[in-house]
């Protein structure tokens, strides 16, 4: 994009207020947003906006760095409303991670003036209220989110955005030491509860791998293109239990009877379309359903405890009647 207003625009929403920013930052940063411009003509942009928007430059030493006067307003959306604000917070608060680096930083200041609308200028208004009043929550034990390099985030976000390969370090969960992938294929981006997953293809290899976004150690961007994986389609990927953690996508028929309750969500949020529910007495359910056989549904079938008992198929009760058998020994009394 070559439009000066448009880049200028841009560009006054990238600088912040609370610190001071480069003019080679914000040069990286348009760049990423795909404004190809020059370190001098931003200087020059600089120079010439510094007045009417009040932008203030530290020249003690080099690099200088601009912000916005402290005694003034940031630059903002003009005419933001409600419901605008409303979106943006939400947004923040619960997608800011799958969102580009670049564009995170581009809505910075709208970021910013959400905050404020509700924080300062609208504290008693009835959206204001409804913020405080929904809240997402993951099921499961709550985990605090694993440390994440901006860096590394930033260059993984470039790598899907510019559809360029990667060459990282990648300390696997089970190793001691990092291992080099000289080319990393990135197919997708998914956030599973507060985990960000790369699927990819390393090298010449046509199967799919996930890679955990924290554990990568050193990350680099190379200037080539990545390989697609011919038909590769991320939700079909999903849906046909990518994200089950096991290579198997077998579809099997479940048959099994949940107690004392646990089973009467299933009701309103079914496992299949196809689910079927009969119900045996007032503390029994029978759930028949087609599932997808992986170790994710091991696991969730596990976690009921005596309250679930699988009839079908045989392979499926047998191991579950095989990881209760290992659990009870871990507590019997040792001789």
């Amino acid at each position: 994009m070559s439009d000066p207003l448009l880049r200028q625009w841009e560009m006054l929403k990238l600088i912040p207020r609370e610190r001071k920013i480069t003019v080679k930052e914000l040069k990286n940063k348009l760049e990423g947003l795909g404004f190809s411009v020059s370190r001098r003509t931003l200087e020059r942009d600089l120079d010439r906006l510094s007045i009417p928007f009040t932008l203030e430059v530290d020249s003690r030493s080099k690099p200088y760095g601009w912000r916005y006067a402290l005694n003034m307003q940031p630059c903002n959306i003009p005419g933001l409303t409600s419901s605008e604000a409303l979106t943006l917070v939400l947004l923040e608060t619960y997608l800011k991670t799958l969102l580009p680096v670049a564009i995170t930083d581009n809505l910075a200041g709208q970021f910013s003036a959400a905050r404020q609308f509700f924080s300062v200028e609208h504290t008693d208004s009835k959206l204001h209220d409804w913020l405080k009043k929904v809240k997402v929550l993951t099921p499961g034990q709550p985990l605090l989110s694993p440390i994440i390099d901006p860096h590394i985030q930033r260059t993984v976000n470039q790598a899907l955005m510019q559809g360029l390969q990667l060459e990282m370090d990648y300390l696997a969960a089970n190793a001691s030491q990092a291992k080099r992938f000289q080319s990393v294929h990135l197919q997708g981006l998914v956030q599973y509860g507060s985990v960000i997953y790369l699927v990819t293809t390393i090298n010449d290899h046509n199967d799919l791998r996930l890679l955990v976004l924290h554990r990568i150690k050193k990350i680099t961007l190379k200037n080539e293109p990545l390989r697609n994986l011919d038909g590769f389609n991320l939700q079909a990927y999903i849906d046909k239990g990518g994200f089950g953690f096991g290579k198997s996508s077998q579809v099997i028929t479940l048959i099994a009877i949940f107690k004392n309750g646990v089973g009467l969500h299933l009701v309103e949020t079914p496992l299949a379309k196809d689910q079927q529910i009969g119900r045996l007495d007032d503390n029994k359910l029978q759930i028949t359903a087609e599932v997808l056989d992986t170790p994710q549904l091991l696991r969730w079938l596990s976690s009921h405890g005596a309250d679930v008992e699988v009839l079908g198929p045989a392979n499926l009760r047998h191991k579950l009647a095989d990881h209760h058998r290992l659990a009870v020994q871990q507590y019997l009394p040792q001789n």
